[in-house]
């Protein structure tokens, strides 16, 4: 089986949900077949109209020479030289429109990883200039139309993404992002003798983002009647509340020093087509306590690994809350629940979701 990945490969570990499952589901894949990740010239002011078109290189050679950077018209040629069997497009980036064209001239199957719905995003959170937007929509119709197969997170973002388009049910596949074994070894550290007085959150989204509902959590926690403290990691280096700490970038060292000390996760979206920050809080035994829109949240048995809350009943949420400080065995016993995620999501198991669909749409066997 020979494959290509079309997509976003970022060459350190400080890495978006998209860019993590890219990295990871290309690593094991490559070790068993045939593999190229393919990237685009993305840096406008580094890379000029030529370079986008014809430009090839190795953009880390020591690193791994399997990861290449091609542009429109060089991308178009390796094609047809290499004649892919599997063409995975696994971030969702407008250059892929190349293997979409190549399917036309060869029996190359397309797959598409859908991380989030452009559509819908543009008309319910965040309006992008419209000449872009308008791209970006053209190209998700190309690849719901011409794809063979659609990898989906969650049944919340299945439901959207059909709401917009018309896709046979022999199409999609539900698969979900996979975690880290140094988040279930993590785990292993946590003290869970010590009494704390302080009960510790930690939270993940973009305080611009309203559809994140950070400002709901803000509110609530102001109310609860326990001390507490706020962990933030976002994009921007600020604080949202007077005891929360905001944090650039997802660096394990730094993330896994926070969440061995954090005790409650909380994603209160409105719109999650997974969260795979909240899963890998769960490896470490942070308890979830979710919306019922993040994806995830097929993963949570109320009130035994977690909890799942109307996000809009501020009421309820700080129940649930005031319960977990004053019950701190349950506390506990839902820790360890949590921290059982790993065993199903391993990156392991995530992957042999994918490898049985490209075995089925090439018919083949594993080696």
């Amino acid at each position: 089986m020979k494959t290509v990945f079309l997509g976003r490969y970022n060459q350190s570990e400080n890495l978006t949900g998209p860019e993590k499952v890219a990295k990871r589901i290309f690593k094991i894949h490559s070790e068993k077949y045939s593999s190229v990740f393919i990237e685009y010239f993305f840096d406008g002011n580094q890379f000029g109209f030529l370079k986008k078109l014809f430009g090839s290189e190795i953009p880390n050679r020591e690193k791994n020479p399997l990861v290449k950077r091609k542009g429109i018209i060089s991308l178009f040629i390796f094609l047809i030289f290499y004649k892919p069997d599997i063409i995975h497009i696994i971030n969702f980036e407008r250059f892929a429109i190349a293997g979409i064209l190549y399917k036309f001239i060869s029996n190359a199957k397309i797959v598409y990883s859908v991380h989030g719905i452009v559509i819908h995003e543009n008309t319910n959170f965040r309006k992008t200039d419209e000449k872009l937007y308008g791209r970006d929509k053209k190209t998700e119709e190309w690849f719901f139309r011409y794809s063979d197969r659609f990898f989906v997170l969650s049944p919340q973002s299945l439901k959207i993404v059909l709401s917009y388009y018309s896709i046979s049910d022999k199409k999609i596949r539900m698969i979900p992002n996979g975690i880290d074994e140094e988040f279930s070894e993590l785990y292993k550290t946590r003290k869970r003798t010590a009494y704390k007085p302080e009960i510790s959150f930690i939270v993940s989204g973009n305080i611009q983002r309203p559809e994140k509902g950070i400002d709901r959590i803000k509110d609530v926690l102001s109310r609860v009647d326990f001390p507490n403290r706020l962990f933030y990691f976002g994009p921007f280096n600020q604080k949202i509340t007077e005891r929360s700490m905001g944090l650039k970038t997802m660096n394990l060292n730094i993330f896994g020093d926070l969440l061995i000390n954090s005790d409650i996760v909380i994603s209160a979206s409105v719109y999650e087509p997974f969260s795979l920050f909240t899963v890998e809080a769960m490896a470490c035994g942070v308890v979830p306590v979710v919306s019922e829109e993040t994806g995830m949240s097929r993963y949570i048995e109320h009130g035994m690994n977690g909890f799942i809350v109307d996000m809009n009943d501020a009421e309820k949420l700080e129940e649930i809350l005031n319960r977990l400080n004053s019950d701190r065995e349950l506390l506990s016993s839902l820790s360890g629940n949590a921290a059982n995620i790993y065993r199903e999501l391993n990156w392991e198991n995530v992957y042999n979701e994918y490898e049985r669909v490209y075995l089925k749409l090439t018919e083949k066997k594993p080696d």
